[in-house]
């Protein structure tokens, strides 16, 4: 057994707050890091193979949780899992990750430094013992593990066969909360969202304000829906941006960038606006506290000065 792994039985003090739900709890399930978190938990989950929307949903939510004292937890996945745990990790918050491997081996092999951070974090969690290889079937067994420690699950992205279904499935059967992102109609990974919504298995959920609102003895008010959360100032009542107040070259551009910088000419293609039209668009929102120019004709959102 490699150091630093705890092999903790169902019986034991100690045991993962809510796998002792489960009809068959992990007996005995092997942790790494301290899982100390009293406070909700909050597991973001989606697809691997995540648009560019996805990511950036999934960490500004994972990140906006974190500043109201949410634990996010999720999979360590390609896509959805891995831009949850950034974003609660950029936000100083706690997240830990269920693998489908044993806690010693890393998967996928990218994802090694994030796996670390997030051991030194809240941790990590499986069902497989150490040195024994996983299976496919060893990732969808891991699913039920997630939901169980959840408070809440979130579903963000993802095809109408998602493994994220599994753990809405599995959290509906534990009296969990399950929340939705709603996308584009036209969007094939909000098939998965949109099924579970439909279905009335789902809440329809926009930001973190909606998200406490599905966690218990929660009184946290719904914000109103042409809003998107921007951090900064107090963390409880995060300063929001009303993006139909905006010129329409400004709403155009501020939806076009990302919490990462992208081109001036991606901005201007995806944005639908002429090189002159973007600078004066871009002037505006910068000078509004909305944007960021940074090195090599790049551009990225910003969060605005309280």
């Amino acid at each position: 057994m490699g150091r630093g792994v705890r092999t903790l039985r169902h019986s034991e003090r100690g045991y993962p707050r809510g796998l002792g739900d489960l009809k068959a709890p992990p007996d005995p399930v092997y942790l790494v890091g301290p899982w100390d978190h009293s406070g909700p938990r909050v597991a973001v989950v989606g697809a691997r193979n995540a648009t560019e929307d996805g990511i950036d949903v999934a960490r500004d939510l994972a990140r906006s949780l974190c500043e109201r004292g949410i634990a996010v937890v999720s999979g360590l996945a390609r896509g959805i899992d891995a831009a949850a745990h950034e974003g609660a990790l950029t936000a100083g918050g706690p997240s830990g990750a269920v693998l489908g491997t044993s806690v010693e081996e890393t998967y996928p092999r990218e994802h090694a430094a994030l796996q670390l951070a997030l051991a030194r974090s809240l941790g990590l969690m499986s069902e497989i013992r150490p040195g024994t290889p996983s299976t496919p079937g060893t990732f969808a067994s891991r699913n039920r593990l997630l939901a169980a420690i959840a408070d809440a699950v979130i579903v963000v992205q993802g095809r109408s066969g998602s493994g994220s279904l599994i753990t809405a499935e599995e959290a509906l059967r534990l009296g969990r909360p399950v929340g939705a992102l709603p996308w584009d109609s036209r969007e094939p990974l909000g098939e998965a969202p949109h099924g579970l919504i439909r279905a009335g298995k789902a809440t329809l959920v926009r930001n973190a304000d909606d998200v406490v609102k599905l966690l218990p003895d929660s009184g946290g008010d719904a914000r109103a829906a042409g809003d998107v959360p921007v951090g900064g100032g107090d963390a409880r009542t995060p300063r929001l941006i009303d993006i139909e107040a905006l010129r329409p070259h400004e709403a155009a551009l501020y939806r076009a960038l990302r919490n990462h910088p992208r081109s001036l000419d991606d901005l201007a293609a995806a944005a639908r606006l002429s090189a002159s039209e973007l600078g004066v668009a871009l002037l505006a929102l910068e000078l509004g506290g909305l944007a960021r120019r940074a090195p090599g004709g790049l551009a990225r959102r910003t969060r605005p000065t309280p």
